[in-house]
């Protein structure tokens, strides 16, 4: 009787082993698959606010500064808000780059508005990646200006 009672604790303990192996497997591979849905979404939503702010800055005259536009990427509008907040998925000012070509006398109708999300940090639920990963590659976008004709 004993040599059986000891062989199903032995089964039992060796199920246990197993299914805390499984187990540890299987939330790896979920927190990867969370962690990397969560990048292509962060990703994708930096991409999409830049295009919008420079959509934006290219049907409006050029303010000199690119500060506008920059706003548009931080906070989703024009002026800087009044009260300190964080900016679109922790973005700073220094993350945004707001670039204008002017038209030369050569080429009076290039004329072009850039915007580039640099040195993002995306951060991770995974306790085994560490805190961020700062993206080496920027997100940039350009688009020509609109042709503004004198007299309108």
């Amino acid at each position: 009787m004993t040599r059986i009672s000891s062989r199903k604790q032995r089964q039992r303990g060796q199920s246990l082993v197993e299914a805390t192996l499984v187990m540890l497997a299987f939330f790896a591979l979920l927190f990867a698959v969370v962690d990397c849905g969560q990048v292509l979404v962060a990703h994708q939503a930096l991409v999409e606010r830049v295009r919008s702010a420079v959509r934006w800055g290219a049907v409006r005259p050029w303010d000199g500064t690119g500060n506008q536009i920059a706003s548009l990427v931080l906070y989703n509008q024009a002026e800087e808000p009044r009260m300190a907040t964080d900016g679109y998925l922790g973005l700073t000012r220094d993350n945004v780059r707001v670039t204008y070509q002017a038209p030369s006398d050569a080429r009076p109708d290039d004329e072009t508005v850039s915007v580039a999300i640099v040195n993002y940090k995306y951060h991770f639920i995974s306790p085994w990646i560490g805190d961020t990963f700062v993206n080496p590659r920027p997100v940039m976008i350009s688009a020509p200006m609109a042709l503004h004709v004198a007299g309108r």
